[in-house]
Parts: structure tokens; C-alpha cells; sequence
């Protein structure tokens, strides 16, 4: 693990699994953290980190509630936890599976805990922007759905910052959890932004304009290719196994890694597109 300062207040902590970042911007000796670490010596660091400077924590992020992103709040108790809206659905609905997933990765990482994993439920939550204030500063909060139907990003302006939670990464594709049009939606509208420095939720972080242009440019041409092939196959009447030979020649980063991503946002884009869902087929919705 490793704790890297990209801008002025803004450091980002590489976790030593999965690839993860968990990050911190400061400002003013105050403090909001973003998917806080996944284990406890990695969350200690950046805990170090705030406290060393002499700051304090005025809220945590939760960028969306997959497993790997809602493991901070327990050890910063007392501090809000700020979600989108959405994902006071998902409490509802899923957190029983989710602290399940915690439960089996801490299994498997021989992480031994006192007391069971909670699935923390938000102090705070917004529709479609949100403003912190951080310092002399405002942090936005921007809905970004298309992964997950709660997913946020953090954007600094003044920085040309952006965290942008589980997408635009250098070795994942991008995961159509949700939905394809709500993610390249997504995608149009945060390419707007000015920023130099971008941090997805796994992979490496970029530190120019020139390629956070080209992260963008590659998911964006990968999310509109995946559209085009899938609606030509249902024009065609194809089948969902059809659709997926239809699709397999796409080109995409890290193919051997990401092959069962592709086959999966196949599955969920057809069924999202108008096709008929198929036993055995039932894309990133098998997971939910």
C-alpha cells in the first residue's frame, strides 16, 4: 500500500488488493474522505495522514455501495456518511447481501473482527448535485448511475480534480451494472468538466489533461460500440448467444482479465435493449 498526494490537500491511498484507492482532500485543517480503505492498516494511514496535519474529518463518501466501497465508516464513528439518493434503496434491499460479500472477502483475507460487519446506512444523501463546503472551498458531489444507480463522483474545481469512483480505469473496462444508457449518459456529461487529475475507483491514477481525454475517448468508444453491435443484433432478431459471438471481437484493455465483464455487459445490454432475457443469460443482474 502507498499514500500519494496528487494536488494540493488531495491524497489518494493505492490499497495493496484489488488495486483499490481509497483518498482524502484537505483544506482549511478539514477533511472529507472518499471510499475510506478496504483494511484496517490501510484506513490507520490515512487516518495518520489527516490527524498528522493537525486536521479533521467532516464527513466520508461513499461513492456506491458495492462491497469493496462501504468498509470506512466503522472506523471513523461519529463522522457522516454522505451517499446519493439511491442508495437508501439499495439499504433497503440489499444490505444483507452485501455484508454477506464482506464477510467471504474477510474470510478469504483471514481478517478477524470482533463484532460482524454493518452495512452502514447514510447521515446524508442528494438527487443529482451536492455541495460540501471543505475549507475555503466547495467539493460537488455529481449522480453518476450507469455501474450502480447510486454511484457518485467527487469533482474539485478549483483543482481540476475528480474521483471517479468505478469507472474510467486504466485495467477494468467499464462494468454496465446498471444500465448502458444511463452510463454513457454519465460519461457525456462529466467529459464536460475540466480536469487534470482523475482517480478511478481501481487502477491507476492520471496526472494530465491529455490523458484523462484518452480514459474518457476509450470508455466512451468502448460503451458506444457495445450499443451499436447489440441493437444491430436484435434487429436482426438474433439470439442472446447470437449477440454475444456478434460482440466478440470488440476491442477492450486487458482482454484476458476482462473477457467475463465483456460477456456480461453483452447479456445485461441486450436485455436492457429489448431482447428477451434467457436463462443463463442474465448478464450483471445474476449479481444483484
Amino acid at each position: 500500500m502507498s499514500l500519494r498526494e496528487l494536488a494540493p490537500g488531495f491524497a489518494v491511498l493505492h490499497c495493496r488488493t484489488m488495486a483499490y484507492n481509497g483518498g482524502v482532500m484537505m483544506d482549511r485543517k478539514e477533511a472529507i474522505l472518499i471510499d475510506a480503505g478496504l483494511f484496517a492498516d490501510e484506513i490507520d494511514l490515512l487516518r495518520s495522514h489527516i490527524y498528522s496535519r493537525g486536521a479533521h474529518p467532516t464527513c466520508l463518501v461513499v461513492t456506491h455501495s458495492h462491497w469493496d466501497h462501504v468498509l470506512g465508516p466503522e472506523y471513523f464513528p461519529g463522522v457522516p456518511v454522505v451517499q446519493q439518493q439511491e442508495s437508501v434503496a439499495v439499504f433497503a434491499g440489499h444490505h444483507a447481501r452485501i455484508e454477506r460479500q464482506v464477510t467471504e472477502w474477510e474470510r478469504q483475507a483471514g481478517i478477524q473482527r470482533d463484532m460482524p460487519f454493518l452495512m452502514p446506512e447514510p447521515d446524508q444523501t442528494f438527487d443529482d448535485r451536492l455541495e460540501l463546503r471543505l475549507g475555503d472551498k466547495g467539493i460537488e458531489l455529481i449522480h453518476a448511475p450507469g455501474h450502480a444507480p447510486e454511484q457518485l463522483v467527487v469533482c474539485d474545481r478549483a483543482e481540476a480534480t475528480l474521483w471517479a469512483a468505478d469507472m474510467l480505469s486504466d485495467i477494468e473496462i467499464p462494468f454496465v451494472m446498471q444500465s448502458l444508457r444511463a452510463y454513457r449518459l454519465t460519461l457525456d456529461r462529466l467529459a464536460q468538466l475540466d480536469i487534470d487529475v482523475l482517480v478511478p475507483g481501481h487502477g491507476r491514477p492520471v496526472t494530465s489533461r491529455a490523458e484523462v481525454r484518452v480514459r474518457f475517448d476509450t470508455d466512451r468508444a468502448y460503451l458506444a460500440e457495445l450499443q451499436t453491435r447489440v441493437e444491430a443484433a436484435l434487429a436482426g432478431d438474433h439470439s442472446v448467444a447470437d449477440t454475444l459471438s456478434d460482440c466478440a471481437d470488440m476491442k477492450y484493455a486487458n482482454r484476458d482479465q476482462n473477457e467475463d465483464a465483456h460477456r456480461l455487459n453483452v447479456e445485461t445490454a441486450f436485455i436492457e435493449l429489448g431482447g428477451k432475457p434467457e436463462p443463463g443469460h442474465e448478464g450483471w443482474n445474476r449479481f444483484q
